[in-house]
């Protein structure tokens, strides 16, 4: 019991320090944007090109930048929705957050030179380093909590071929293949795939492998749509500790 308290204290400090994390790093983004000094500007015209050359892409790049890290945060959300955290999950999620700090200088790395391949790829390369490791750490926590799930391997295979129709169909075995942690994973997938489309892209066209960032939030939106209704597990036979873990993930994806 002891033990028990323990851990939840040291889980609750972990998600109050990655939550201070999260908040500063949203902050420090739009100080990125330089102001111009009066002696940068000594003319209209001067403005004028200011605003099209470099104000308009920072605010575009900034708006992408503060919608993926909180794309990350409402991961982290999630990630302290789980009952069993080890130590090791903690010691990754540290590490993402040494990750995601890195977001504001690579955005205002962004601003600036924006037009640059490289530049383009350093960004992308991050953003894909970080949904990787959000990837890594929810495989271990869906084997850290549904453990037993994994011990029988004929109940396992005979479910996978079970037909699948909606969300309040499936036996318990399949919450784990289907249902709440499906929508997870698709979550998750989404940054991945824009990531890898702007690294194509940054070859191509600069301008197009930011934009296609965009896509996170259009994947986001329409997976939380699509999958509402199937996340439904109402009438199901759960166990107590099963009903709170996957109210709390639902919760988590879609508010109270």
């Amino acid at each position: 019991m002891a033990k028990s308290r323990f851990l939840n204290s040291s889980n609750d400090r972990h998600a109050a320090v990655t939550d201070g994390v999260f908040a500063i790093a949203m902050t420090i983004l739009v100080l990125e944007i330089a102001v111009p000094t009066i002696y940068d500007i000594s003319s209209g015209v001067a403005l004028n090109e200011y605003f099209i050359n470099y104000l308009l892409p920072s605010v575009l790049i900034y708006f992408i930048s503060f919608y993926l890290v909180y794309n990350f945060w409402e991961n982290t959300v999630i990630l302290f929705s789980f009952s069993k955290i080890s130590y090791g999950i903690l010691t990754l999620n540290m590490l993402t957050m040494a990750a995601v700090c890195l977001i504001p200088f690579a955005t205002g790395f962004f601003f600036k030179f924006y037009t640059y391949t490289n530049v383009n790829l350093f960004f992308s390369l991050l953003i894909l380093a970080i949904s990787l490791l959000y990837i890594l750490m929810f495989l271990l926590l869906i084997k850290n909590n549904f453990k037993r799930y994994f011990d029988s391997k004929e109940e396992l295979k005979t479910a996978m071929h079970d037909s699948y129709t909606d969300g309040a169909e499936l036996p318990n075995l399949k919450l784990y293949l289907r249902g709440i942690t499906l929508t997870l994973f698709y979550l998750l997938l989404a940054p991945v795939i824009s990531s890898l489309l702007s690294l194509l892209l940054a070859f191509v066209s600069p301008i197009a492998s930011v934009l296609s960032f965009l896509l996170t939030l259009i994947l986001v939106f329409l997976i939380r749509t699509r999958r509402f209704a199937k996340d439904n597990f109402d009438g199901i036979d759960l166990t107590d500790d099963e009903k709170e873990f996957l109210g709390n993930i639902r919760n988590s994806i879609y508010g109270e």
